[in-house]
C-alpha cells in the first residue's frame, strides 16, 4: 500500500509515498497544515509495524523516521501550527503520545504510567488532544485432565508456549510501571514462576505475538531484539539463568529464529527488499540458504526437524499469499494452503493444524503421513469444504496459540477496558 493523492474525482492521481520493499505498507498518513509534509504509519518488509516516517507531499521521497527508531508507531497528528510532530509509539512494552518539533528535533514523551494511549485528535485551539486511554490486561490459561485453569496470577501475559517435555509453559510477562514484557516460566507441578529473561525486548515475528523459540533439551531460548538504530539481531540465552545472553553477530536484518532437533537455528534473513529462509549453528558458523525462494513469515519447524512451514507469494492475482513447506535439507516445496491460512505443527509431532481464514474459520487437525507432512490437495487447500470432506477434526483455537494438543493446551484471555480523554498540550 502507498500513499496518494487526487482530486473528490479521483482524478490527476500521483504517488506520494511508495514504501520500499515487496511487503511494506503505508497504513495511515497525517497532511501538516500547510500541505507540505505527510506523516506516515508504516509496516516493514517482515509485517511488523515500525517506526513513523516524514516526507514530502510534493513525492520527491527522502522518507525520515519520526521518533525513536525501535519504536512501533500506530497513529500520528500535528499541532494547529504544525511545529509539532505527535505520535502514539510503543518503545518496549506498552503505547503513550511522543512528540517531536519539526522537522527534526528529538522525540519527548508526553503521556506515561501503567495505561496505554492509543490515537491523537488535536483540539481546534491546538491547546489539548483527545486520546483513547486505557488497560489491556491478558492471562494465560491451561486446559489440562483437570479443565480449565489459571495460569498467570499477575500482571499481563501472553505468548504461551510449552517446554519441550510439557512440564513447563512459557510466556511474556509485564507488571507493575515496566514498560518491557520479560519472558516467564512456569513449573506446570509445583505452580512456582521465575524469569527467564529480564531487560530484554522481545521481537514479535510478522503480526503475532512476541516471538521466542526453545530448543528441544529446554536448555536455551532464541530470540530477536531491535538495536537502536532499528535493526534486528538474533540472540541466544540459558532457560536457567545459569549464563549470560549473548548476540549472534550478523550483517543483515534476522529475526524469526526457530530451533532445529540438532541444535541449530532456522531463521529469517532480509536481503534487500526480500526475506529468505537460513540455517545456522547457535554460534553463527555454518551459515546457509535454505531455498532461493523468497518468504514472508516463517510458521515453525517441524517436530522431526524436516520441514519448516513460512508464508510467501500466492499463485496469482486473486490469491496474494500462500504457506509452504520448505525441506530443510532441500527438495521440492510443497503448497500447503492458499490465502491468508494459519498453519502450525503440534506440539507432539503427529498433526498439523490449519485454518484456511484467519481469526473467522475453524482450526483443522490434519494427521502427519511418513513424508512428515499431511495429505494434500494439489496446489494445497483453498476452501474449507476440502477440509470437512477429509473428515478432518476440529480444535480449539488455544492449541494453535500454544502448539499444544487436544488433551493439554494454552491460551490468553483478554480484557480491555478503554475510554476517550482529553490531555493538555504541554
Amino acid at each position: 500500500m502507498a500513499v496518494v493523492t487526487s482530486d473528490e474525482a479521483r482524478g490527476q492521481s500521483r504517488d506520494v509515498y511508495v514504501p520500499d520493499g515487496e511487503r511494506t505498507m503505508a497504513h495511515h498518513s497525517y497532511l501538516s497544515p500547510d500541505g507540505k509534509w505527510v506523516l506516515v504509519v508504516e509496516m516493514n518488509n517482515q509485517g511488523s509495524l515500525g517506526p513513523c516516517r516524514l516526507v514530502p507531499f510534493d513525492g520527491s521521497g527522502g522518507a525520515r523516521v519520526v521518533g525513536s527508531p525501535d519504536a512501533i508507531c500506530t497513529n500520528g497528528a500535528w499541532s494547529r501550527d504544525g511545529s509539532w510532530m505527535y505520535i502514539s509509539a510503543n518503545q518496549g512494552g506498552r503505547f503513550h503520545i511522543w512528540r517531536q518539533r519539526f522537522p527534526d528535533g528529538s522525540p519527548e514523551q508526553v503521556t506515561s504510567g501503567p495505561t496505554e494511549e492509543e490515537g491523537i485528535a488535536m483540539a481546534a485551539d491546538g491547546k489539548s488532544f483527545i486520546t483513547s486511554v486505557g488497560i489491556r490486561d491478558n492471562s494465560i490459561w491451561i486446559h489440562d485432565a483437570r479443565g480449565e485453569h489459571q495460569v498467570s496470577s499477575e500482571g499481563s501475559a501472553a505468548s504461551p508456549q510449552f517446554s519441550p517435555d510439557a512440564r513447563q509453559l512459557y510466556y511474556m510477562l509485564s507488571y507493575g510501571e515496566r514498560t518491557n514484557s520479560e519472558l516467564w516460566v512456569t513449573d506446570l507441578a509445583s505452580g512456582s514462576s521465575n524469569p527467564v529473561l529480564s531487560g530484554y525486548s522481545v521481537r514479535s515475528c510478522g503480526v503475532g505475538q512476541q516471538h521466542y523459540a526453545i530448543s528441544q533439551d529446554g536448555r536455551q531460548v532464541a530470540f530477536s531484539m531491535l538495536d537502536k538504530v532499528g535493526h534486528s539481531d538474533l540472540w541466544i540465552a540459558p532457560t536457567d539463568r545459569g549464563s549470560t545472553s549473548h548476540m549472534i553477530e550478523s550483517v543483515g536484518n534476522e529475526d524469526c529464529p526457530f530451533f532445529l532437533p540438532d541444535g541449530d537455528l532456522i531463521f529469517r534473513s532480509g536481503e534487500g527488499n526480500q526475506n529468505f529462509l537460513y540455517r545456522m549453528k547457535i554460534d553463527g558458523t555454518g551459515r546457509r540458504k535454505i531455498s532461493d525462494w523468497p518468504i514472508f513469515d516463517p510458521f515453525g519447524v517441524s517436530h522431526d526437524g524436516r520441514w519448516i512451514l513460512a508464508q510467501t507469494r500466492g499463485p496469482d492475482a486473486t490469491n496474494l499469499y500462500s504457506v509452504s513447506a520448505f525441506p530443510v535439507e532441500g527438495g521440492p516445496i510443497v503448497t500447503v494452503c492458499v490465502g491468508l491460512c494459519l498453519v502450525i505443527w503440534d506440539r507432539a509431532g503427529k498433526s498439523l493444524y490449519i485454518g484456511l481464514n484467519i481469526g473467522n474459520e475453524s482450526i483443522y487437525a490434519l494427521p502427519l503421513q511418513r513424508s512428515g507432512l499431511p495429505t494434500l490437495p494439489v496446489g494445497g487447500f483453498s476452501a474449507t469444504d476440502q477440509l470437512t470432506r477429509m473428515k478432518a477434526t476440529v480444535v480449539p483455537t488455544g492449541i494453535v496459540e500454544s502448539s499444544g494438543t487436544p488433551s493439554l493446551y494454552s491460551y490468553t484471555n483478554s480484557t480491555i477496558r478503554r475510554n476517550l480523554y482529553r490531555i493538555p498540550v504541554p
